[in-house]
């Protein structure tokens, strides 16, 4: 007897719910666990120096999970983020690179039918909420698609983020607009002053940019939605034009070889036609997996599936391809390596783009490829305010003058009134002798100050915090080297 198509289609569903083994390769078989559902388009997902999945849904609501007990952890809200029916909404989010200790989470959202905006949120690790932001670039033209983005650290210790055309396509090759491009800045959203502009612009020529990821030997790659045809892979480089609207995919016509001598674009790492919807990118070399060594990882929306693309020895070639996930989970956004070789996908089927698949009743959701055969390292803080984050801080009562944690080794915090902003701070070893002397420190967050401690030896010593106002805390630290 045939069953009915709407019963067919739950039933893939429910056998796709009770089957976890995804892809066998010579070495490895992955299996997929869920780590979070109940979701709304979860855009983008970040590592955290807590050793926990840092996750921000296009609703603009922004998470942080435990991988290992799957404990969800709302952090913050954004207020006034505007949705359209299409894709317009929180896109993108980045943590500072000295997180927690400057204490600054980065986004780019969509306020108004027209408009975005990247904004910096101050993170309280005593309330373990955003307690502020900060607008540091207010007006990005927007549109209801086509906003990108992403935002990634680089190796020169740079904020790079991607924009869309914003529906403006010829914007793309205007360099006085910062839609259809790659923008690099300073973590105060300022410009970097050896950028190719003299702006922020950093590449140009991009249509709707959703992926972005430096390789380990500092390569910046980004993929990127085209209309029709050829999506695209681009290895970035600076003052670079990758064409849009005026060349789609390689230099392969003769009008468009015309084109490319003139404008010196590029041609793409790799495209596909039609259009597959090309989005979030990972890069990945761990042997956690060692079929995918040396490869990227990219989601795809409208074809559903995760790609791995494996590159030559430099970097600037793609040798091969596979896919995983194929029709499985619906469309794929974004995909997360973990520093231990974990691999983090998130689905993307709340929206308007899904009519062409039934979403499960959890989505959206969080998954996790796993090989079953291969003992994960566990990750180990690797200073000591990430130990704080894993262990202390949570549990330290949160008293005016009192210091964690003890023993110290690279640094300690010392909790102080909110309304204190910047100190003076002092060393003394048992001796008497001030080993450290008269610093300002301005504090990471309310309430909350970091001194390093580098360079002092084991030993117990006396630090004292003075404020403008001549209030001042002292307390013992005990230092001790490995």
């Amino acid at each position: 007897m045939k069953m009915p198509m709407y019963g067919w289609m739950m039933g893939c569903i429910a056998c796709m719910a009770c089957s976890s083994t995804v892809g066998t390769w010579a070495q490895t078989t992955l299996e997929v666990e869920v780590l979070a559902e109940d979701m709304t388009v979860p855009w983008d997902l970040v590592w955290g120096p807590d050793n926990h999945v840092w996750c921000m849904e296009k609703t603009g609501r922004i998470t942080r999970t435990n991988p290992d007990t799957k404990v969800v952890e709302e952090v913050h809200a954004l207020s006034g983020v505007y949705q359209s029916w299409d894709n317009s909404g929180a896109h993108a989010m980045a943590l500072h690179p000295d997180f927690p200790r400057t204490p600054f989470i980065y986004v780019h959202y969509a306020y108004g039918e027209w408009r975005s905006r990247l904004s910096r949120l101050r993170y309280s690790i005593p309330q373990r909420r955003v307690v502020d932001e900060e607008v540091l670039i207010p007006d990005f033209r927007g549109n209801s698609s086509h906003n990108g983005s992403r935002l990634m650290e680089g190796p020169d210790g740079h904020l790079y983020m991607t924009m869309g055309d914003a529906y403006s396509k010829m914007n793309a090759q205007n360099l006085e607009s910062l839609s259809g491009k790659i923008l690099r800045m300073d973590w105060d959203g300022t410009p970097i002053p050896d950028n190719p502009y003299g702006n922020l612009i950093y590449s140009w020529g991009h249509r709707n940019p959703q992926g972005l990821v430096f390789s380990d030997e500092g390569q910046l790659y980004a993929s990127e939605h085209r209309p029709a045809t050829d999506d695209e892979v681009n290895l970035i480089q600076k003052g670079v034009n990758y064409g849009w609207p005026l060349i789609e995919g390689p230099c392969d016509s003769p009008m468009e070889e015309a084109l490319c001598d003139s404008l010196d674009a590029r041609d793409p790492l790799v495209s596909w036609s039609p259009t597959q919807a090309p989005c979030g990118m990972d890069y990945f070399d761990h042997p956690s997996i060692p079929e995918w060594e040396n490869s990227l990882l990219l989601t795809f929306l409208k074809k559903q599936h995760l790609r791995i693309l494996h590159l030559d020895e430099t970097g600037t070639e793609v040798t091969h391809e596979d896919s995983i996930l194929y029709n499985e989970y619906g469309r794929l956004r974004d995909v997360l390596v973990a520093p231990n070789g974990r691999v983090f996908v998130t689905t993307s089927n709340q929206e308007i783009n899904g009519w062409n698949y039934l979403a499960a009743e959890e989505d959206d959701r969080i998954l996790e490829l796993v090989n079953p055969d291969f003992l994960y390292d566990a990750l180990v803080p690797v200073n000591d305010l990430n130990e704080v984050f894993l262990t202390q801080l949570l549990e330290t009562p949160q008293a005016v003058g009192k210091v964690f944690p003890q023993p110290a080794r690279d640094g300690v915090s010392m909790f102080l009134p909110e309304t204190v902003e910047q100190v003076e701070v002092y060393v003394y070893d048992m001796s008497g002798r001030m080993v450290v002397g008269a610093e300002p420190h301005a504090l990471h967050g309310p309430g909350l100050l970091y001194v390093r401690l580098g360079a002092l030896q084991t030993g117990l010593y006396v630090l004292e915090v003075r404020a403008k106002n001549g209030e001042r805390w002292t307390s013992t630290v005990l230092v001790k080297r490995d």
